[in-house]
């Protein structure tokens, strides 16, 4: 025989029980209450991607809940891109980005620093560039480059070979290597063009993912450049040696983005160098593309960067001398970075 107590509880039990089982149907019917079922399919897919391979997976769950509520009355799946904006600036991604029938969806944050004479240059000079500052010290400006399907690594690195035996010699004390212009794009055939300025027989730089541990290595052995156990070769050689302790200073600018900022980071560390110039533009993760359908793909940070002394960047690269502004790309003995590069060379 129940007791009263017994009773009561198990009154309350069943409360309770009903109460859980309203909250599943609830949670099910919200998940499920879509007029499309392939709007569903298309976020539950990106965010799947996102949870296994962002490094900004943190509000993933907040995303998901917001993406499900703007969208579960839509019609068709062109209405929901636009969205991804939101959720690349949720995730503090701008670098990454939702590819979509031919347009990109993503974030561009609004406090950006403007440098509008280095702007208007980056339109008009696009092609490698060396120059003698003076007898002692040289002076090449790398540029970005669209080569993301990897098929100009080589020419590109060679070009880079060629403007630096242009100026090259065995006078030569000090360089300038500008990146004010880098606007990225594949750092491979930089690394490639520049590898006997970074040293030789190191570990030079990588990446690490959320939880820290290494998905890539850059190293130079032997004089051969390693990325990731895969040796980069070019036909271009230097026509004289470069010193591996050689004074470099490297110039940085608010554009300095992306693969420029692979490119700096993999000189950090170095004897006798110096950042010199702005603060970077804080695109210091690699990014990977992921298939959601046949007209979907979406772009994410994966990893960050690290230096040869394996310190993670998380954000910009912070120059050792900032000097904002004061640029003269016309008369390079007038340019206030170049003026404080010549100053730091001299020294040494």
């Amino acid at each position: 025989m129940l007791t009263s107590n017994k009773l009561l509880i198990l009154k309350y039990m069943n409360r309770y029980f009903l109460i859980i089982s309203l909250l599943l149907f609830s949670t099910v019917s919200f998940c499920q209450n879509f007029k499309n079922d392939s709007i569903k399919l298309f976020i539950d897919k990106s965010i799947e991607l996102i949870q296994i391979n962002s490094i900004h997976a943190e509000n993933i769950n907040n995303i998901k809940n917001e993406l499900y509520s703007k969208s579960r009355d839509l019609i068709l799946i062109d209405e929901i891109a636009p969205f991804y904006e939101e959720v690349f600036k949720q995730l503090n991604d701008y670098h990454g980005g939702l590819k979509y029938k031919g347009k990109t969806y993503g974030w561009n944050p609004t406090n950006m620093k403007t440098n509008l004479y280095l702007k208007d240059k980056i339109k008009t000079d696009t092609k490698t560039f060396s120059k003698l500052i003076d007898t002692k010290i040289a002076y090449i400006r790398i540029v970005g480059n669209n080569d993301f399907n990897f098929t100009k690594v080589d020419s590109l690195a060679n070009d880079i070979v060629s403007y630096i035996n242009n100026i090259n010699s065995k006078t030569i004390k000090g360089w300038i290597i500008d990146l004010r212009l880098n606007t990225g794009g594949n750092m491979y055939p930089m690394l490639l063009g520049l590898k006997e300025f970074i040293g030789d027989n190191l570990l030079f730089g990588g990446f690490r993912n959320a939880q820290n541990k290494s998905t890539g290595n850059w190293e130079i052995k032997e004089g051969k450049l390693w990325i990731d156990n895969v040796i980069l070769e070019r036909t271009e050689d230097l026509d004289y040696p470069i010193n591996n302790d050689i004074p470099i200073v490297i110039l940085t600018s608010c554009y300095t983005a992306s693969s420029g900022e692979m490119t700096a980071v993999s000189f950090i560390g170095r004897n006798n160098t110096f950042i010199v110039g702005e603060p970077t533009a804080n695109y210091t993760t690699a990014v990977q593309g992921f298939k959601i359908n046949k007209d979907a793909g979406i772009n994410l940070s994966t990893d960050y960067v690290v230096d040869r002394n394996l310190k993670i960047y998380k954000s910009n690269i912070s120059p050792d001398f900032e000097v904002l502004g004061g640029d003269n790309l016309e008369d390079l003995n007038s340019d206030q970075k170049i003026r404080k590069a010549l100053e730091l060379l001299r020294k040494l």
